[in-house]
């Protein structure tokens, strides 16, 4: 068996170079896996994970006294908390404080708060002017008239990370649990990490737990077990996870899923070589046979040679995988993806083990059905000279009726899915009509040849060869095509999906919030309000137009309102001239009243003409009428109403129903600016401004920047910038991912093609010689191969691209939310790209067939047949 596997290492070389790509591809996928799940359960579990109970209430906080009541019982060692303060350092400065972390937390200066009254602060508060030994001065909230002030002491500056996400961002400070009790007394934890020190045994342990339930229920019998939760360590930490890695899930099952795919592409090649190979070693098996191999010898032969090479090239696979794992992990932590990766590379057994198996089994799958059709064929008629190869252009009909079932049912659940939304109906309809695909491929393939042939065969005798050639045989044809046109479909799949859900991602966000930055200013107080001055209800044009039978005091409700303030004439030209602001646009506002009851409600008025310059979506624009009044989503909810609805909309100077739309800024509504004016008289002022980001711009260094101009002049700014800029990041880098890794797939289709093409160069040796021997040249002989593979790999692009399509439109139907509209996106560049490779892929898989058919005489190749 070693020394077959040895004289045949060069046939099964492109099956062994399939299993490695495939391999390393599901192994390099469960280290990174791995790697950024412990990188997770570091981050965000490392204060709960190896705690011996943590102790949460379902749908609440955990209040002080049940803190006190669980940290005062016998053989508690410690409780730590989790629980977060707020207070302000000046008008609209909050500073937000939390537990010290328990981990990855990066002292910079000072030291690590030592007595009660000391905070740890973040770098962000340091750029505010405070250092170590200085102090912290905080207005906290009481509920009544005037806040309390605290002032605590600077012990050290840290560089939070990933630690805790609450004190990661913006300035905020850690600081001892007695320290947080001092600044705000009713302090709720939103779990408490506990510590035993009395539980030597299990039952001592159970009575503890259940001590510790009773401490945290207060006694009471009505807030039983459904309240309480109280788990182990492990058992928080890894429900922590998994709800906060819901996307990290989905990447995970992408990957893996993305794995299979290239171990499947790996098993047609390793399938076709195997078939091929022993076709050509029919005259040998024969032989065993006849000197006393029984089939099952022969077949377990085969096996064991499969066995052998799926071992080795696993093995391989599995080191390659493990380096490709480190570069994406070290590349992950340059880019800054937003998921923790310094934790060391997490190689574990199951990381070397299941690659190999699964790579093995693969091999050895793909070997069997070749196996048993190799030993079909009896000793006496293998070893005689092979005669003229049979008409095999006849297909079954039981083939073609299994295809259509395939396809048909396969169609049914993906449409299934896509209606109610069921994943796991869409990825079996989606398996089970590919593999139909593939089934009647045997029929599509030459048919799509010989249309696509006509062009080839005005090419002469070589072009001709190549159409007949590639059709003579549809079982070798649609077997060379299989590999590419997984590739092709997958790529096509994910490019159209990642356009499409990025494309329909985006629009929900222009929805939900039309532009990048919104800054407003602060209303002030309407003098002699209490008085009911400031209004005339029989003045402007709107007093008459409250809906019929309302007794609407329009009056009272619009002075429950503020008076808006005028931005400053210097804020637009100063925001303009912020790097990355691509467009400001003033707007006039007013306050007005919603309804009969929700008074004081900003109003944007827009300029359908002008707001085009910022506003992100043309089609919320052209909806901005004199009738209508846009709203968030939550004002909608707030409101009770539905785009469509009719809604009173009062200002100062009257009222009118509006026909509500769905167009939110932030928490201010949008009226068309000849609305505002009819509706708000003078009250309406200048009191806004719309920005909208260059495509290009750094969205933290410009946010910085637009926040620095707002603090400056008194504005409050809002916006779905960030939002945006996260959502075109995770898309681009899983588009970047995906497709990188997809790669894999399509060299492995390349070595598909290229392997196929080589072995029936030399299953048809004596065609080729015969044909030389007829007159036809090298370059005629190229040409004819040439010809060939890129019509095999046309189609094979041409049919993954209508699938790739298909599947991409279903598919992300399948993903989003019912009420999503899904905005289809065609990436003509990347599909251009894809028919390109595909058919370079062909050119290059035919290079070393055609180098080896030309190579050999007519008269050496007559001879050897």
């Amino acid at each position: 068996m070693t020394a077959g596997l040895a004289s045949r290492g060069r046939r099964l070389l492109s099956a062994a170079v399939a299993i490695v790509i495939g391999v390393a591809f599901l192994t390099a996928s469960l280290v990174v896996l791995a790697t950024a799940k412990a990188g997770v359960e570091q981050s965000v579990a490392a204060g709960i994970q190896d705690a011996d109970l943590v102790v949460s209430l379902e749908g609440d906080s955990v209040p002080a006294a049940a803190y006190d009541a669980v940290a005062a019982l016998d053989g508690v060692g410690s409780v730590r908390g989790e629980g977060y303060v707020s207070g302000e350092r000046g008008p609209r400065d909050w500073v937000y404080g939390g537990p010290l972390p328990v981990s990855g937390v990066t002292l910079l200066s000072g030291q690590m708060p030592a007595a009660d009254g000391e905070v740890l602060i973040s770098t962000a508060l340091a750029d505010e002017g405070l250092a170590p030994g200085e102090e912290l001065e905080l207005a906290v909230p009481t509920g009544a008239e005037e806040a309390r002030s605290t002032s605590l002491t600077v012990s050290g500056v840290a560089d939070f990370g990933g630690a805790d996400i609450m004190l990661s961002y913006g300035p905020t400070f850690a600081a001892s649990d007695a320290t947080l009790r001092e600044i705000d007394p009713d302090l709720t934890y939103q779990l408490l990490a506990v510590e035993l020190s009395g539980a030597d045994d299990a039952a001592a342990r159970e009575a503890l737990t259940a001590a510790v339930r009773e401490a945290a229920t207060g006694g009471r019998e009505d807030a039983a077990e459904p309240l309480v939760l109280v788990q182990t360590g492990a058992e928080a930490a890894e429900e922590r996870v998994a709800s906060l890695t819901g996307d990290t899930a989905v990447f995970a099952a992408i990957l893996l899923g993305f794995g299979a795919v290239a171990l499947l592409t790996a098993a047609i090649v390793i399938a076709n070589t195997f078939t091929i190979t022993l076709a050509q070693r029919t005259a040998e098996l024969a032989l065993l046979r006849c000197v006393g191999a029984t089939r099952g010898q022969v077949r377990c032969q085969v096996v064991l040679e499969a066995v052998v090479l799926g071992v080795v090239a696993s093995v391989v696979g599995v080191g390659v995988g493990t380096g490709v794992g480190a570069g994406l992990l070290a590349l992950g932590r340059r880019v800054d993806l937003g998921i923790p990766l310094e934790v060391g590379l997490q190689v574990g057994a199951l990381s070397l083990a299941v690659p190999v198996v699964v790579g093995t089994l693969v091999t050895v799958l793909a070997s069997l059905w070749p196996a048993v059709r190799a030993t079909r064929v009896s000793p006496l008629a293998a070893l005689r000279p092979a005669g003229p190869a049979a008409d095999r252009r006849r297909v079954g009909w039981v083939r073609l009726g299994v295809a259509v079932l395939l396809v048909g049912a396969g169609a049914a659940a993906m449409v299934y899915a896509a209606t109610e939304r069921e994943i796991l109906a869409g990825i079996a309809g989606g398996v089970v009509s590919f593999a139909g695909v593939l089934v009647a491929a045997v029929v599509i393939v030459p048919a799509a040849v010989h249309g696509l042939g006509l062009a080839a065969r005005v090419a002469g005798v070589p072009g001709r060869l190549a159409v007949d050639n590639a059709v003579r045989n549809p079982g070798r044809a649609a077997a060379t095509s299989a590999a590419l046109l997984v590739g092709v479909t997958l790529i096509t799949m994910t490019s159209v999906g990642a356009a499409t859900g990025q494309r329909t991602a985006l629009g929900e966000i222009d929805r939900a919030y039309a532009v990048d930055f919104l800054l407003t200013t602060d209303g002030e107080s309407r003098p002699g309000a209490d008085a009911g001055a400031g209004a005339d209800s029989g003045d402007g044009a709107g007093s008459g137009a409250a809906a019929d039978g309302d007794d609407l005091d329009t009056a009272a409700l619009a002075e429950s309102g503020p008076l808006p303030v005028a931005l400053e004439p210097s804020v637009p030209d100063t925001l303009a001239a912020v790097d990355g602001i691509a467009a400001v646009t003033p707007v006039d506002t007013a306050y007005v009243v919603l309804g009969e009851s929700w008074g004081g409600t900003r109003a944007v008025g827009l300029d359908p003409a002008t707001a085009g310059d910022t506003m992100r979506s043309e089609t919320l624009v052209a909806s901005v009428g004199p009738d209508t009044v846009g709203l968030s989503n939550l004002g909608m909810v707030m409101l009770e109403v539905e785009p469509g609805d009719t809604l009173p909309v009062t200002g100062a100077a009257g009222a009118r129903d509006l026909t509500v739309i769905e167009l939110g800024l932030g928490s201010s509504v949008v009226l068309h600016e000849d609305t505002l004016a009819d509706l708000a008289g003078d009250d309406v002022r200048t009191g806004g401004a719309l920005l909208r980001l260059a495509d290009d711009a750094e969205v933290a260094a410009v946010m910085s920047d637009v926040n620095d101009v707002a603090d400056d002049h008194g504005l409050l700014a809002e916006g779905a910038a960030v939002e945006r800029a996260v959502v075109v990041q995770v898309l681009d880098i899983l588009v970047m991912v995906t497709t990188a890794l997809l790669g894999a797939a399509v060299v492995i289709a390349v070595v598909g093609i290229a392997n196929t093409l080589s072995l029936s160069v030399v299953e048809r040796h004596r065609e080729h010689a015969l044909l030389r021997g007829l007159g036809l040249t090298r370059g005629q002989m190229r040409g004819m191969l040439l010809t060939e593979g890129v019509l095999l790999a046309l189609v094979s692009a041409v049919l993954g691209l209508l699938l790739g399509l298909g599947y991409a439109v279903l598919g992300i139907q399948t993903l989003l939310p019912a009420d999503t509209t899904v905005q289809l996106a065609v990436p003509w560049a990347r599909v251009g790209i894809i028919v390109g490779l595909a058919l370079v892929a062909g050119v290059l898989a035919s290079v070393l067939p055609a180098r080896r058919a030309t190579r050999v005489s007519p008269a050496e190749g007559l001879a050897a047949a």
